[in-house]
């Protein structure tokens, strides 16, 4: 049986309506299973995040608590007493509370669990008594560690404490343990480092046999101690490093959850975070239920386009009958096209055009009509593609298209008001009409704008880049010779740019930049260019200054000085305000022919001399700055090579105590080189530290140091002496300072208790909370630390306490003027009285006098170093110096 052409075209329609609604229900199937597998991955990925920020946030708190204990025994010096000193560890241990907010009480108990030493004062009560089991447990291991107690309620005070406890040992072996109790409001805070992304977590600190220490529960309002509503970890096999399984139950409420389990640093604890599932599909229940109803919809919507384009098949088939076939195939192709289509008949009257013209012009959907004159058509377009034109202009304008119409050649543009480009091609047809075809080609502009911006500028501030500038100042050098006028470049560099990214991020760095690119754009003339070369270094390019040179110096100079005055004021970033200082370079061009590299490279070298003079500078290229450059590229190139050819040796100036005995040394670097004969620090310690050639340098100090501490322990006359060691600030940056230290001392066997690291008051109080990092996990395997030059920076009493010092050393400068100014010996004296209070040793430089010597020893100094006792030598004369008599 045949069936009709158009029986087959409703059999086709509702056939694909079938397969679009099938298709419909399989995507949206397959989109919320997919939804609610993300929906679990990103809970996980929460849960997963959340965990480990309470892991390390638990783990630094125990090693800080396992450090501040362990630091206990060694401030107490009981491992060199018999006895413990029990007012003065009742100081201490207030001490220690008062400087620590996250401890409520320190004791010392013997063996037998009594109290010997508390942090409590005056009337204050004594802290609890141990928990159960907790004396036994942390004298119980062969190596000392941190043991954690069970929580119990705080007496006195409110709340609950956890406590934790390091054994220690007195000198006749005899042993102690300290305990401090940490309150849970602390702990809880420390859980919950990932709060504001996951609220809904319920997280615990607990034993892998199931005993729980604290839980927190939504909601949050204190920590919980029921018990477990899950199996103990152990029997749910967490093994590793961490664990994660959906098949759980929640810790606390016991819901189907996902869990994850990480260890912390200290055996059989561990740091759960649950997450219910419910909660985690939540949000997919609500997406599930919107894209179900929106599928519902949509489906709906094919059954009736279904149902509409049966019903207009129909009516086209009735219309087909009466229409032409040539006719209909015309339509369906102009229906079909993208681009705008309009055909004239050959009295260039309006015959067809499709909807894409419509679209394009929508000024005309009005008036668009068949045998409409072309004509009445550009008059209309004219007053919206000319707005603002005058009558006269507009009739020229219609008459030019008019006339592109009788000579059709190729294609032309037209930008519409909407900033659409559109592309007209027009073709004469064979019988004397006219086909015109609109095609939008917006995107094609848009790329090729886009290729522009991305080949001359600055993608992060919009600033024209080194091509474009390389351009316009060789075009401005051009122009220069030929009007008789002169030109600037101003080089701009922002100084410790590196050190703003390397602390606070790229990101701020980035805001930093865009910031100095707004404010360099409203220095200068409209003509003027502003180009970012890449990094932190941007350029102004000064064109059509007067040929008069001083008068173009002085113009140039004027923008230069607004440029430094504008860029030095305060920036705020990311809610911090920020202080920075830039190196400006400037040369004039235009009185010789000069390449473009030419002249930006002497605005650079000038840049470069503005920043050795440290400081929102401005420098004029003068040609001796040339040969200084190439001699400092020189020197940079012979340090390079003098670090792997061994160049480097140790000279030591002995320190002396009151008595006139040696008891250390200074490590001071001198460079041996094969021309230029002993180079002193003071040439290349600074070009070292700009070029990070410091960092090699310092490691190759410190390995020699070490070696030598090592050969003098197996020489009873050189065994006793002490060496100290300069550490630059960009050396102590480095993440694997402590471990590099730790290293050496192992590889070459020397004893720790005799090195000493000397540091800076600035490079400390850089980032404090590093600095103490660093210096306390050296200073428990023996190194020791002394301040360097101080009283030259800017103290602060309150870090001072908190750092691992054993000496200050007092600086050259004010010991040169004693018994000369006063102020001199008033600084002096105060640092000797300040010294004396905390129970440091002071070092004195640059003795050169009896008269200094004599006014120190008078005022409590120690330690005596410079000239008046010795001058730096190498390390073979120092070792004869010690040698003993006959």
């Amino acid at each position: 049986m045949t069936v009709a052409p158009h029986r087959r075209l409703y059999l086709a329609v509702w056939g694909l309506a079938g397969a679009l609604v099938l298709g419909l229900a399989a995507a949206v199937a397959g989109l919320l299973w997919q939804a609610r597998a993300d929906g679990l991955a990103a809970a996980e990925a929460r849960v997963t995040r959340f965990a480990a920020g309470a892991e390390t946030g638990m783990n630094r708190t125990l090693l800080s608590l396992d450090m501040l204990l362990a630091s206990t025994g060694e401030l107490l010096r009981v491992g060199e007493r018999s006895s413990l000193d029990v007012d003065g560890a009742n100081a201490l241990l207030r001490a220690m509370v008062r400087q620590n907010l996250m401890l409520r009480h320190v004791a010392l108990f013997d063996a037998r669990g009594e109290q010997l030493a508390s942090s409590a004062q005056g009337q204050e009560p004594p802290p609890a008594g141990l928990p159960p089991g907790l004396l036994a447990a942390a004298l119980a291991p062969a190596v000392a560690t941190l043991t954690v107690g069970q929580p119990q309620a705080a007496a006195p005070g409110p709340g609950q404490v956890l406590y934790a406890a390091r054994p220690l040992r007195l000198a006749d072996g005899t042993p102690l343990l300290a305990v401090a109790q940490v309150p849970m409001d602390v702990l809880v805070s420390v859980l919950l480092q990932g709060e504001g992304a996951a609220p809904e977590v319920e997280v615990t600190l607990e034993r892998a046999q199931g005993e729980l220490l604290m839980g927190l529960q939504a909601p949050r309002d204190a920590p919980e101690r029921q018990g477990l509503a899950a199996p103990p970890l152990q029997e749910m096999g967490a093994r590793g490093h961490h664990t994660g399984f959906w098949q759980a139950r929640a810790r606390l409420s016991g819901q189907s959850a996902l869990v994850a389990a990480r260890p912390l640093l200290y055996p059989d604890l561990w740091i759960t975070a649950s997450l219910p599932r419910s909660m985690a599909l939540a949000a997919w229940r609500q997406e599930a239920a919107a894209v179900g109803g929106g599928a519902l919809l949509f489906g709906a919507c094919l059954v009736a386009a279904g149902i509409l384009a049966t019903v207009y098949l129909r009516r086209m088939h009735r219309a087909r009958q009466s229409v032409a076939g040539a006719k209909a195939t015309l339509d369906q192709a102009v229906g079909a096209m993208v681009s705008g289509f309009m055909l004239l008949d050959p009295a260039r009257r309006i015959v067809q055009w499709n909807r894409p013209f419509e679209e394009m012009f929508p000024w005309l959907a009005g008036t668009v009509a068949v045998g409409l004159p072309y004509r009445r058509v550009l008059e209309t377009t004219v007053h919206y593609h000319l707005p603002g034109a005058s009558a006269q202009d507009k009739r020229a304008w219609v008459e030019r298209r008019l006339q592109q119409q009788r000579d059709p050649k190729g294609t032309h543009e037209q930008c519409l008001p909407n900033g659409h480009f559109i592309q007209i091609t027009e073709r004469a047809t064979p019988e004397g009409g006219l086909v015109i075809l609109f095609h939008d080609v917006t995107d094609l502009r848009l790329a090729a704008a886009e290729i522009e911006q991305l080949a001359f500028y600055d993608q992060l501030t919009g600033l024209s880049n080194r091509r474009l500038l390389l351009d316009r100042l060789g075009q401005a050098c051009a122009a220069a010779q030929r009007a008789g006028e002169r030109g600037a470049v101003l080089f701009i560099d922002l100084d410790y740019f590196k050190t703003l990214n390397d602390t606070l991020g790229h990101e701020m760095g980035d805001q930093l930049l865009q910031q100095v690119a707004r404010r360099l754009q409203g220095c200068v003339r409209t003509g003027d260019t502003v180009a970012r070369l890449g990094g932190d270094e941007f350029v102004v390019l000064l064109a059509g200054l007067p040929a008069d040179a001083a008068e173009a110096a002085l113009l140039a100079r004027g923008v230069a000085d607004k440029i430094v005055h504008l860029l030095g004021q305060p920036y705020q970033i990311a809610g911090q305000t920020y202080h920075g200082s830039f190196s400006v370079g400037a040369t004039l061009f235009g009185e010789l022919p000069q390449a473009a590299g030419e002249v930006l490279k002497q605005a650079d070298i000038a840049m470069y001399q503005a920043k050795a003079q440290r400081g929102s500078t401005l420098r004029f290229f003068e040609p001796g700055m040339q040969a200084a450059i190439s001699e400092r590229a020189q020197l940079e190139a012979d340090l390079q090579q003098a670090i792997g050819a061994g160049q480097f040796l140790l000279h030591l100036q002995p320190q002396y105590d009151g008595a006139g005995a040696m008891v250390g040394a200074e490590s001071l670097l001198r460079w041996q080189h094969p021309v230029h004969g002993l180079v002193p620090p003071a040439r290349f310690i600074a070009v070292a530290e700009d070029s990070e050639l410091i960092v090699p340098i310092g490691r190759w100090v410190l390995r020699s140091a070490c070696e030598l501490l090592a050969r003098w322990r197996h020489a009873p006359h050189l065994r006793d002496l002490s060496l100290s060691v300069n550490v630059s600030a960009r050396q102590f940056r480095q993440d694997d300072f402590v471990e590099l230290v730790v290293r050496l001392l192992q590889d070459t066997g020397a004893p720790a208790h005799r090195l000493e690291l000397e540091l800076t008051e600035s490079l400390v109080l850089e980032d404090v909370e590093d600095s103490i990092a660093k210096m306390h996990r050296l200073r428990v395997k023996g190194v020791r630390f002394a301040v360097d030059d101080f009283g030259t920076g800017y103290s602060s009493l309150s870090y001072l306490t908190r750092l691992p010092l054993h000496r200050l050393k007092i600086d050259k400068s004010f010991v040169h003027h004693l018994c000369e100014s006063h102020s001199d010996d008033v600084v002096v004296q105060t640092i000797l009285g300040m010294a004396r209070n905390l129970e440091l040793e002071v070092v004195a430089e640059g003795v050169e006098t009896e008269a200094q010597r004599a006014f120190l020893a008078r005022h409590g100094c120690d330690l005596y170093q410079g000239y008046l006792l010795a001058r730096p030598m190498p390390v073979a004369q120092l070792e004869a110096m010690r040698l003993p008599p006959g």
